[in-house]
């Protein structure tokens, strides 16, 4: 790592690493807020204080950022349904307590025994699965640009490896940064000149330069029936066990890639109560769920920045950001087709991550080998299980699946002592 966790690079850096993790994570965090119909201003400041809360419970040991939580859009949306702001935020606090609660049940529990039930083929397994499940999010981000959107996003994609590959100094850690905006000078001229309509100026049209946004807390009417109450609390209750199990992946893909034991330092209890009060502060301002997003753990390890400076940075320039109408503007006006192009070699990244960590796994030891590919069918196949209220899927279902498969069965070494 060219910086270390702990380490401050200098304001020029720091800025510059801080506006490429922002851009990383600005797509999905705006997307999420579209999609459950809250204001974009109020989400984007839940995220960024959501963040430097868990940078807090961690004590600045962990460079994970976090934003709004895709998985939380089914609960967000059923709950606005029902009560209003009032349900999310009852939510946020269903999922605060629960996380809480593992977080003081894992502080009991000594690292070595959880790594028994986390070997590292479940987790070098779980990690290529995070990188391949974000991949089907790419096609979503070309929308309907036809082949000038898909165009855009390859050559965005080669540019940032050229510059990664390339570059000298400061510029070759900043692909992601340098890219997105050539994708987006590139994507403007073919507007300008009609040849394809990708980027919509009409936004510039009304700005204002200071906005107050709509938060969820100034929307608050707790007139809830009980009924609703325990519909709301068990619908979080089942998405935040879900919620959990990506939240031990997600670290342990980070830790993996920046060669440090998150699981022992911060530790699994400080982690997991970070979270939990992300969740409530996220959905207390922006009406939203919160969770750690694989683009900035592709971005740590993409541009070998592990300090938690630039995460916090990230997370204040993303909170700013709900009230600068200007630079929101500019970076809603990037096409979601550039940032599909960044997402080629960030979601890839974290999937060659997870490669990478199956190569020190000894596949030769059946255990091994039957964990990493029952792990790999069920998290790639896309299985669920569970009804239309509540399902676990994907990371999360792969995840459960290994531990068990995990526990079930012996080690080779075991058996050969019994036979």
């Amino acid at each position: 790592m060219i910086y270390k966790i702990e380490e401050r690079p200098p304001f020029k850096e720091l800025i510059a690493y801080a506006l490429q993790m922002l851009l990383a994570v600005f797509v999905a965090s705006v997307l999420i807020a579209n999609l459950c119909g809250v204001d974009t201003g109020a989400a984007l400041v839940g995220a960024g204080c959501g963040t430097l809360i868990y940078i807090l419970c961690t004590k600045a040991k962990s460079p994970m950022f976090i934003s709004n939580s895709g998985n939380f859009v089914a609960p967000v949306i059923l709950a606005l349904g029902i009560a209003g702001y009032a349900g999310v935020l009852i939510g946020g606090a269903t999922t605060c307590i629960i996380y809480c609660i593992f977080g003081i049940i894992f502080s009991k529990i000594p690292v070595d025994n959880i790594y028994k039930v986390f070997p590292p083929a479940l987790i070098g397994a779980v990690t290529v699965v995070i990188g391949i499940t974000l991949m089907g999010f790419i096609p979503g981000y070309l929308g309907e640009t036809g082949q000038w959107g898909t165009s855009i996003a390859l050559i965005t994609a080669v540019i940032i490896a050229l510059i990664s590959h390339y570059a000298k100094g400061m510029v070759k850690v900043l692909p992601f940064l340098l890219g997105i905006l050539s994708g987006y000078i590139i994507a403007a001229i073919l507007t300008f000149t009609n040849i394809c309509q990708l980027v919509d100026f009409s936004i510039f049209k009304s700005i204002h330069i200071i906005q107050m946004p709509n938060f969820a807390f100034s929307n608050l009417h707790f007139d809830i029936t009980s009924a609703s109450l325990i519909t709301i609390i068990i619908i979080y209750a089942c998405y935040s066990i879900s919620q959990l199990c990506e939240c031990l992946s997600d670290h342990a893909a980070l830790g993996g890639i920046i060669e440090i034991d998150l699981y022992r330092n911060p530790g699994l209890s400080r982690i997991f109560i970070g979270e939990g009060l992300s969740n409530l502060i996220a959905s207390a301002v922006g009406g939203l769920g919160a969770t750690s997003y694989g683009e900035g753990i592709a971005v740590v390890g993409f541009s070998k920045v592990a300090s938690v400076w630039v995460s916090g940075t990230a997370a204040v320039m993303l909170a700013l950001l709900g009230f600068i109408g200007p630079i929101q503007t500019f970076i809603a006006s990037i096409p979601a087709c550039v940032f599909a192009g960044a997402a080629i070699i960030l979601y890839g990244y974290i999937a060659a991550s997870g490669i990478k960590m199956l190569q020190k796994v000894d596949l030769n030891d059946n255990k091994s080998l039957v964990l990493t590919a029952a792990t790999l069918s069920i998290g790639i196949g896309g299985l669920v299980i569970g009804s239309a209220d509540f399902a676990i899927t994907g990371t999360a279902l792969a995840l459960v699946m290994g531990i068990i498969i995990n526990l079930v069965l012996q080690d080779d070494r075991t058996n050969k002592k019994s036979n």
